[in-house]
């Protein structure tokens, strides 16, 4: 028998990434997917506010997926629609849960780097022992997510955090920043953008991963990740900005490309590594995808996304 898996947020970045991860997994699954708006046509897929209890109480009662995967939430600017949306959603979820009886799925909980802030002097890498200190709003509402998780956990919930660096590969949003250089690129390629480059100071270092080895490690998590645990899913590897910037240029089919930098404007992310030691140790799992091919699925992407809109 086939189990069964439900996707908060379906329609974003991850959860469009881990629909199509599932559905190539040689495991049997059966893939279900919710979000407040939704331009699928699917029997599986729900259009669902899930903050509104009762229509998500018809929905987990009626399936009873065996792992929630909660990506519902993300970025805003407005802290209010950023705390709300990270964390009156999982509050919700977990409400929604305790009323159906004899039922507790797996969830799985997005972290980010974020949640870390500042990387110690002389420190090389963070482990998921270090203190949490988030210097944005980003970070705050998230670690608060996390906290939030992992009080359901001690409560007796199937809680398991998944702490994400940063993210590259296909369908990368223009909101990130290989993504927005990817996007820049390409639109250069197609004769619909003068041949500059425009960025903030690329002179941060960050970990990176590809998309197709963070649904892996998402999917190693849901399947043996520890209760109550948070896990780093990083590469473990520093990459500098300006490094991965000209690694695209160099995918491109133009030259002579001018990049336009604003030294003053430093990115709110903090240049910070983590070690994935933790989640490599429990689940087996190791990053497959090099950064050159992550790249250029990166402009694969766009270069079909602008094929198709013409």
């Amino acid at each position: 028998m086939k189990k069964k898996a439900l996707i908060l947020g379906v329609e974003g970045f991850l959860g469009k990434a881990m629909w199509k991860h599932l559905q190539r997994s040689k495991t049997r699954w059966e893939v279900f997917g919710l979000d407040h708006a939704v331009s699928r046509t699917s029997k599986n897929i729900f259009a669902c506010d899930i903050q509104q209890q009762r229509k998500l109480l018809d929905v987990l009662g009626s399936i009873k997926p065996e792992i929630v995967f909660h990506f519902a939430g993300g970025r805003f600017v407005e802290k209010k629609q950023l705390m709300e949306a990270n964390i009156s959603t999982t509050r919700c979820l977990f409400e929604v849960i305790a009323k159906i009886r004899k039922y507790r799925p797996r969830v799985i909980i997005p972290g980010t780097a974020a949640e870390y802030g500042k990387m110690p002097p002389r420190r090389r890498k963070m482990n998921e022992s270090d203190t949490p200190r988030p210097l944005t709003n980003y970070g705050e509402a998230k670690y608060k997510q996390t906290c939030l998780a992992l009080d359901y956990a001690r409560d007796g919930h199937d809680v398991v955090v998944a702490r994400i660096f940063n993210i590259s590969g296909e369908e990368t949003p223009s909101g990130l920043a290989i993504g927005r250089f990817a996007e820049q690129i390409v639109q250069i390629e197609s004769g619909r953008s003068c041949a500059v480059i425009h960025s903030k100071n690329l002179d941060g270092r960050r970990d990176f991963l590809d998309i197709e080895d963070v649904c892996r490690a998402l999917l190693s998590l849901a399947r043996h990740g520890m209760a109550g645990q948070v896990y780093n899913v990083c590469s473990g590897r520093a990459y500098r900005i300006r490094e991965l910037l000209h690694g695209l240029l160099a995918l491109s089919k133009i030259k002579g490309v001018r990049i336009e930098e604003d030294e003053g404007d430093f990115s709110m992310s903090c240049d910070v590594i983590g070690s994935n030691v933790k989640i490599k140790f429990l689940c087996d799992w190791r990053p497959k995808v090099s950064m050159r091919k992550s790249l250029r699925n990166t402009m694969n992407s766009y270069r079909s996304l602008i094929r198709e809109n013409g």
